[in-house]
């Protein structure tokens, strides 16, 4: 039975313009009345069209699907479909990486509140990063470049964090010496199969007493993780390792930027 390009689009219901998307890559061909130029679909067509509206359903992609429909026997559409299923698999599970990763992210937004400028202790796990800044003057190295650009498709997994020296802690300056640069725990550089080079640098795990400030600044100081080394000297407690922290999340209004920045100090008796 033949049907008008409008009679055949209501009938599937798709749109005229679906209907010459699917004409456009050869998965139905209407025959043209050569006297009037009207063009007829037919049963035929209407099932083509069908079968590759089920495979788009399948998420392959347009070609795949025309290809699929005109011109593939059983073993190669088994064969399409069984890889489809493994790329879909592969998808979900990043997927619900990435989800466990949200929920961290978001567990930490609703925390904001109480741990501001209040001291916990924390364990920390290991940290691959890498050294981008010094204080906040971006390096020139050129043996970066690569790595950066492959840590930057890791995020949310990687992060901004920066890096203090213990003995920085230790002195009386004021200003400390920091850099920063991408991160990435050591948990998550696993489940992503992230390798780092041998010129990235490992925090390993410690105990720490962490807590958030706001800086808004450029710069990070001694005076704003005062009350975390006076808590420290409370506790008994003793400078253990390097300071590491990361941005939390940052804010901009018309008065003012402000950074949340989450600070861990290693701590030892």
């Amino acid at each position: 039975m033949k049907y008008t390009i409008r009679e055949f689009a209501e009938l599937l219901g798709v749109t005229v313009d679906t209907l010459r998307l699917y004409e456009k890559h050869g998965i139905i061909n209407p025959t043209k009345d050569k006297r009037n130029s009207y063009r007829y679909f037919n049963d035929f067509d209407a099932r083509n069209m069908l079968m590759s509206r089920w495979y788009r359903s399948l998420e392959f992609s347009m070609q795949e699907a025309a290809s699929l429909t005109g011109r593939a026997d059983s073993n190669v559409i088994i064969e399409k479909v069984q890889d489809r299923k493994k790329q879909l698999e592969e998808e979900i599970k990043q997927k619900n990486i990435l989800l466990q990763k949200m929920s961290e992210i978001s567990l930490e937004y609703e925390e904001i509140d109480y741990r501001l400028e209040t001291c916990s202790l924390k364990e920390l796990p290991g940290v691959y990063r890498i050294k981008q800044t010094e204080k906040n003057r971006l390096r020139k190295d050129s043996s970066l470049t690569e790595i950066v650009e492959e840590w930057m498709k890791y995020l949310p997994f990687t992060f901004f964090s920066f890096h203090i020296d213990r003995q920085e802690a230790l002195s009386e300056n004021n200003c400390f010496n920091y850099n920063w640069g991408l991160a990435v725990f050591e948990g998550d550089a696993r489940r992503l199969k992230l390798t780092p080079d041998e010129g990235v640098e490992y925090i390993p795990p410690a105990s720490c007493v962490s807590s958030l400030i706001i800086s808004t600044s450029d710069y990070i100081t001694k005076d704003s993780i005062f009350f975390m080394l006076e808590y420290i000297k409370e506790k008994g407690y003793k400078i253990d390792g390097d300071i590491f922290g990361k941005i939390v999340l940052t804010e901009n209004s018309e008065i003012q930027r402000r950074t949340y920045i989450e600070v861990n100090i290693p701590v030892g008796n």
